[in-house]
């Protein structure tokens, strides 16, 4: 009988051994969303082909507000999904390929002149973005040094209804138009007001999202193999096929 409950141990070990928590954000339609309890989105097909071509790993995906998911990953709880870069989070993170580019759009009010070609452009502007959201070195070193204002928040329908009520000047939006219009969508608020928003020619940037994971994890070997399956996909046209499903403009 010990025997027989030491095996037992020694299988639920080997069963558990590969499992891998990964956190994402629960609201940034159509990019990676909860619908009910389920995951969906671009990046959760994304993750989903790669772990198909993985079956010794077993993938387990949760979504949670974009800050609370972040400080798991930060704390090495999870990996995380939909990773920006910076020079600061390279310190922390061991970075995948990337997985999909993000454009992230700049919406203001209809009557508004601003013209973007710059990030000094955004000069005195109160810039409305999701909560923990980061888009680079160039974006934080203009935060640091106070060109702009930002506002945090909890999704892009509250986003656009600060930016409506003038509370913020600029909201950035992600992935490009499609976000604004799935947002606009959600809300009848939004939806009887979308011709008040304007979306800039210039967005703020075009994204790389990532599949990170904490240093001392040492997830090495693990993103080797999941880098195969990225760009296999990528090459074959496979990932492209699951992504044009989303009407991406």
């Amino acid at each position: 009988m010990r025997c027989l409950l030491l095996a037992c141990v020694l299988l639920c070990n080997l069963v558990f051994a590969d499992e891998i928590l990964i956190v994402g954000n629960n609201y940034s339609i159509p990019k990676i969303y909860a619908e009910g309890d389920q995951p969906q989105g671009m990046l959760v097909d994304i993750l989903r082909y790669a772990a198909a071509a993985m079956p010794e790993h077993q993938l387990n995906l949760h979504l949670y507000p974009w800050i609370r998911a972040y400080k798991m990953a930060e704390s090495g709880q999870a990996g995380i999904i939909g990773l920006s870069w910076t020079t600061e989070r390279q310190q922390l993170f061991d970075y995948s390929e990337p997985l999909f580019y993000d454009e992230v759009v700049i919406v203001v009010r209809h009557d508004d002149n601003l013209v973007f070609n710059r990030i000094e452009d955004l000069k005195g502007r109160r810039i409305g973005l999701g909560a923990g959201g980061s888009f680079g070195d160039e974006f934080e070193q203009a935060r640091r040094q106070g060109v702009f204002q930002v506002d945090e928040d909890n999704g892009p329908v509250s986003r656009l209804k600060k930016l409506l009520a003038k509370r913020i000047d600029v909201a950035l939006i992600n992935p490009g138009t499609a976000g604004l219009r799935r947002a606009i969508a959600l809300d009848p608020e939004l939806s009887r007001r979308a011709a008040e928003f304007q979306v800039l020619a210039q967005p703020l940037k075009r994204d790389a999202n990532y599949l990170g994971f904490h240093k001392r994890l040492e997830m090495g070997d693990f993103l080797a193999k999941f880098n195969q399956h990225i760009r296999r996909g990528y090459a074959n046209g496979d990932i492209p096929r699951l992504l044009a499903r989303y009407q991406l403009p």
